[in-house]
């Protein structure tokens, strides 16, 4: 079956002077990152008006898909762009505005909720090479001291707003369990976990064996801070993977494969320049022992 362009689709819908709310409905059967996809295809103006009809819970979805903010962040006010992020995970907000110069950066970072501001301030805090900036505080908690009715209640609850139900309770077992359990008797307490200060490249090995959907991340004095998701673990494989194949190309990292031929040429001129007298050298001393 031939692959669908589901960009040119959308970007169909976008022209074609549907209602907004016909619009919004037809373009909500697109996945996020589609939508994304297309984004670049549009004027500002246009765009603007996609943003009306989508609302800002979906836009906040697109723009964690995106591979560079920037450009999009910069056209909204710094107050709309503070709404976007602030409803992004918390680990997608930090990759959006890492995109950003630190003067917008610090701006709409000032304009974010309290919660969103706590979180992306803790995140921006960690090294890059350290899990903690990788992680998400999009998680579920339950306190451990709750019955199973209780549990139920709390994870209805907290759902509305996170949706990572894996980790160290099975949530098979939670639907099962009898009501007036207690929650204690379900957690597994020897579930994996990574700390926030290890470097990523010590516990990728370590964090791939264990295949699961998301691993707790706690800090120094074992509370928990965060998850790593397995669409987190993949984005850090990818990087990974990206940064050996760099090296073994000569590069220093993958963002060298992006730079611009002047960049490339200043970088590495003089050392191309040393080997040259180098291999210079080396030719005379050979070519006087030749005979």
């Amino acid at each position: 079956m031939q692959q669908k362009n589901y960009q040119q689709e959308i970007l169909a819908l976008i022209h074609s002077g549907l209602p907004q709310a016909e619009l919004a409905e037809k373009l909500s059967d697109y996945h996020e990152n589609d939508l994304a996809d297309a984004l670049a295809a549009l004027t500002p103006d246009e765009r603007q008006k996609l943003y009306a009809v989508l609302g800002v819970d979906t836009v906040a979805e697109i723009f964690s898909y995106l591979d560079d903010a920037e450009p999009y962040l910069k056209e909204l006010p710094s107050e709309k762009a503070a709404n976007v992020v602030s409803h992004m995970d918390s680990d997608d907000a930090v990759d959006a505005l890492d995109d950003l110069e630190e003067e917008d950066k610090a701006k709409i970072v000032g304009q974010l909720d309290k919660d969103s501001a706590e979180d992306v301030k803790m995140l921006l805090s960690y090294g890059e090479d350290e899990i903690g900036s990788s992680m998400t505080t999009n998680y579920i908690c339950i306190r451990k001291d709750m019955t199973i009715r209780q549990a139920m209640s709390e994870l209805v609850k907290q759902a509305g707003e996170n949706d990572t139900f894996y980790g160290a309770i099975d949530l098979k077992d939670l639907l099962i369990a009898r009501a007036e359990d207690r929650l204690e008797k379900l957690i597994a307490r020897s579930y994996p976990y990574v700390t926030d200060h290890e470097k990523i490249s010590d516990c990728i090995d370590r964090i791939v064996d264990y295949a699961e959907r998301s691993l707790p991340v706690l800090n120094d004095a074992g509370e928990l801070v965060g998850i790593i998701t397995s669409a987190d673990v993949v984005e850090l494989v990818d990087d990974e993977m990206g940064d050996d194949y760099a090296k073994l190309g000569g590069l220093t990292s993958e963002e060298d494969l992006n730079e611009g031929v002047f960049e490339s040429v200043k970088k590495r001129l003089p050392w191309l320049i040393a080997l040259l007298f180098l291999g210079m050298l080396v030719s005379s001393v050979v070519g006087a022992f030749e005979s």
